[in-house]
């Protein structure tokens, strides 16, 4: 009986679970992804106390999914992961909160996902990075700037930090994160194509 559950696991390859038939990366990976972002924006603390810190391991797991997969929504299903998992974490937070949190991170896999398809293939990566992760990124403060101003509502990170320093910090974040996300892509996809000795 033993051996007969190992044969069947060996037999049962979860290559399928990763990569689609053409060797993209499959929604159940996508979606993983971006529960994995959530649940570091949680409880990774780095102690850098900079508005947008988390930007580096957002746009580095965002865009480290988006480059390995052909399916034209593949940001959004990551940023899907994200809210999804980020609304179930905070349970305990203000729902205000939690769920303007995840409605950012929508909007964040929509950008990167539009702007996408618009970059070339040719781009070097640092402009690739800086297009895709930066400019989506800096989506955040953008958007809430707005909000603020309109409603006379200091929250935050514009409270401390006012409303121009989050925008170039959520850039800047934002880019490191996706040349980092790009490059780790870029690693794996040249891996997998590696004739096996």
């Amino acid at each position: 009986m033993y051996n007969t559950n190992i044969k069947f696991w060996k037999k049962l390859s979860l290559r399928r679970y990763v990569l689609d038939d053409d060797g993209s990366l499959t929604s159940i990976v996508l979606f993983t992804l971006g529960v994995i972002a959530a649940v570091l924006h949680q409880h990774l603390r780095m102690g850098l106390n900079m508005p947008g810190h988390h930007g580096l391991e957002w746009l580095t797991l965002l865009l480290f999914g988006r480059m390995q997969s052909r399916y034209m929504w593949a940001g959004l299903l990551i940023a899907s992961g994200a809210a999804t998992s980020y609304l179930l974490q905070a349970l305990t937070d203000p729902l205000a909160h939690s769920l303007t949190t995840s409605l950012l991170f929508l909007l964040n896999g929509v950008v990167v996902d539009v702007l996408y398809r618009r970059v070339p293939d040719n781009l070097p990566v640092i402009f690739k990075g800086i297009i895709l992760g930066g400019v989506s990124f800096m989506t955040k403060p953008v958007v809430l700037i707005p909000i603020a101003i309109l409603f006379d509502a200091e929250f935050g990170s514009f409270d401390k930090h006012g409303y121009y320093y989050p925008v170039m910090t959520h850039f800047m974040f934002g880019s490191i994160g996706a040349v980092t996300g790009i490059s780790l892509a870029q690693l794996a996809i040249s891996g997998s194509r590696k004739p096996k000795t």
